[in-house]
Order: structure tokens, then sequence, then C-alpha cells
């Protein structure tokens, strides 16, 4: 998933950046990596008794729930900072380029290639030339003949997009609101449980999955993180306390993966409740990293965490592709370590290749045209005149002879 940390932030405090972030993003788009690579090895060995490893890999599966709470999170900071300081919004027009260069050109190249590549191995995720608008769109989900089609993990770019869409109506609601925090804060926790809402009807009226994954029962996940952004605006915990968050975090997101995995109790309390302790608990985590400066962050912040991170949206747009391509060839391995390592070994150069050759390149391109114009300084405008005019009045002197 794209990093959202490029987008405009008018108040000094939005500006901030979180380089452990990055590769917490990487990390988890490694980890959707390692579960789709697992999901076919599992099911090539016709699904037996899961041990301990196979537990932990189909959970990586909350990647994706991170990085929901990661895009609430960093995409609302510049709202919430203008809702509390009394600010300005962003201007929508430079919200949309940034956020557009940053999706687009990546996904639309990724869209070509799978495209292309399925085409030619006739592979039953394929769809015709004349459903490609479809998925331009971003409206793939809302349609039976397209969802999970052709690049199956992009149905959660789908829902990002439609959050960036939704994002400026619940920005100005904000600073509606006014300045008070406690009034931030039921804006956005309103928002999880509106989701928290709609994933109980979801299992509840049998909802289709062309409206089971929409933007609807995912606001518990950006509303987690937009929580976060306001709750922690302005402020810095102290590491005690950080540590206390972190930890509360970690046993959430543990208990919520047990749970799940391991289908402990009825199954009507797991569908109705989905993910949301695990999505608190990711966002407990989050509030850890981003309110205290630990050490114990450096080596996501920095090394191969972080570079993962800058290349973690074509790693999550490529690897499908990769795993496809590798098994319809007949070049896929016969372990999942050797199948891993194929995958890992195709995907992270492609995916820096589209870091380096598409998503570089539009970002910056996006910056140039949004960046804002500076005010001329204090009298920047009279000194040329004062020059100029002291200048003719040199050329209007008389000048005399030295022979």
């Amino acid at each position: 998933m794209p990093s959202a940390a490029l987008t405009a932030a008018p108040a000094a405090g939005a500006r901030l950046r979180f380089p452990a972030l990055d590769g917490l993003r990487g990390l988890a788009a490694f980890g959707v990596l390692v579960l789709h690579v697992w999901m076919f090895s599992y099911g090539d060995l016709h699904k037996p008794p899961k041990g301990l490893l196979d537990f932990a890999a189909g959970e990586l599966r909350l990647g994706v729930q991170l990085f929901f709470v990661l895009s609430g999170f960093l995409v609302y900071r510049p709202f919430a900072a203008a809702a509390l300081d009394g600010g300005r919004t962003p201007r929508l027009g430079r919200y949309a380029v940034r956020r557009a260069a940053r999706i687009l050109p990546a996904y639309w190249a990724a869209l070509a290639g799978s495209f292309l590549l399925l085409r030619h191995l006739d592979h039953p995720m394929q769809i015709d030339a004349a459903q490609l608008p479809v998925f331009l769109l971003f409206a793939q989900n809302h349609f039976d003949e397209t969802i999970k089609h052709l690049d199956p993990p992009m149905w959660t770019l789908a829902i990002e997009v439609s959050f960036y869409a939704a994002l400026p109506f619940a920005g100005l609601l904000a600073v509606r609101l006014g300045a008070g925090r406690k009034r931030q804060l039921a804006l956005t926790l309103g928002l999880v449980a509106t989701g928290a809402l709609c994933t109980a009807l979801a299992f509840e009226r049998g909802w289709p999955q062309t409206l089971s994954t929409s933007l609807l029962p995912h606001l518990v996940e950006f509303g987690a993180g937009m929580t976060v952004a306001v709750a922690l605006h302005g402020q810095r915990l102290r590491r005690r306390r950080a540590a206390w968050l972190l930890g509360a975090g970690i046993v959430l997101v543990l208990a919520n993966s047990v749970w799940h995995a391991k289908g402990l109790g009825a199954q009507a309390p797991r569908s109705l409740v989905g993910d949301a302790p695990g999505i608190a608990g990711l966002a407990l985590v989050l509030a850890a990293i981003v309110s205290s400066k630990w050490r114990a962050a450096a080596p996501l912040s920095r090394g191969p965490a972080r570079w993962l991170g800058q290349i973690s949206y074509g790693l999550y747009l490529i690897h499908f592709p990769v795993i496809v391509g590798l098994r319809e060839t007949e070049h896929w391995p016969d372990t999942f370590r050797r199948q891993l390592l194929a995958v890992a070994g195709l995907t992270i150069p492609a995916a820096a290749l589209c870091w380096w050759l598409i998503e570089r390149p539009a970002i910056r391109w996006a910056q140039r045209v949004t960046a804002p114009t500076p005010a001329p300084a204090l009298g920047a405008t009279a000194e040329p005149a004062r020059r100029q005019k002291t200048g003719e009045l040199r050329a209007l002197r008389p000048q005399t002879s030295k022979s």
C-alpha cells in the first residue's frame, strides 16, 4: 500500500515525519507477500493440520488492517491539525494531485502488466479489455465479474481510494466542530462505531461480497488511525506510558489472532466483531511508536525495513502476478522456503524499479506543481526599480574625458 506521508499539511505539527512507520509498512507488505505464498503452498499440500508456523503465516492477513490504520493516521493528520489548531484544511486541489500521483501511475502500470500476463496465460482471473475501465476507476469491488480478478490484492486499493475521496468531507466536518479534542474524538470514534455496525450487519444480513468489500466495514481501521491522529496531535507521552500502550497493543493483536486462527468459541461472535480487537491493538502500537522516541523502533526507521517501506507499494502490487506467473509456467518450486525465495527474488527488484522509474518521478512532479508560491520579501519589488532608476541617472550624467 502507498505511503501517505506525502500529503500536504498546513500546520507545523502535521509536517512531522515518522520514519519508523515506513519500516512498519515495509514489513507489513512483505508479510502479505509471505501470506500469499503460504496460501498456495498450504493449498498444494491439501491443507494438512496446521502447525504453529501455519497459524502465524495465516495471521499475516492483519497486514492489510495495518495498512488501513496507517493511512487513517497519516492522511488525516493535516485535517486533524487544522481542526485542533484552528488552521486551514489542506487545499483540495493539492491534496487530490498528490494522492493521485502517489496511487495512479504504479497502479495503472501494474494493471497493464497483470492484464497482459493473464491474457497470455489464459488464466481464469483474466478480464476482457472492455472491463479495464472498471479497474482504472477502482470500481472492481462492486461487480461480481471483476471482484478479485486480474490482481486480487488490488481490492484493497479500491477501498483506499474510497477513503481518500471521502476524507475531505470528514475534514470539513471536523473544522466545523471546532478545536475541542473531545468533539474531534467523538467524530473519529463515531466512524469506528459505524464501521463496527456495518461489519455486524454484513454478517447478520448476509451482505454480498460487492458490498462487504466496500469502505463501510473498513471504517473501523481508518477511524482507528484517525483517532490516533487526533489523540496525539501536539502530545508527547512519557516512555513508561508509551510502553504500556505498546504492550497492551501487542497483547490485543496476539489475542485476536489466536481467537480467529484457532476458531475459539462460537463462530457468530467472531463474525460480528471481526478483527476489532486486533485493530484496536494495531492503533495502540501505532500510538506508542509515534508518541515517544523509542530506541527499539530504530531498526524500523533505517536499513532494510525502511527500504522495504519505500518500495512497499510496488511490492504489494507486483507479488501476486509473480506468483501466478511462476505457477502457470511450471517454475513453481516444491518447498515453501524455495517458493518464498523465488517470489521475493523477483518481486523485490521489480518493486525497486517501480519506485525509481514510476513512483518517485510522479511524486516529485506532484510536489513541484503543487508547491506553494513563496511570497515576495518586503521591499523585493522596490529594489529592482531603485537599481534601474540609479542606472538611468548614471547614464544621463556627462562623461568627462581623461585626455
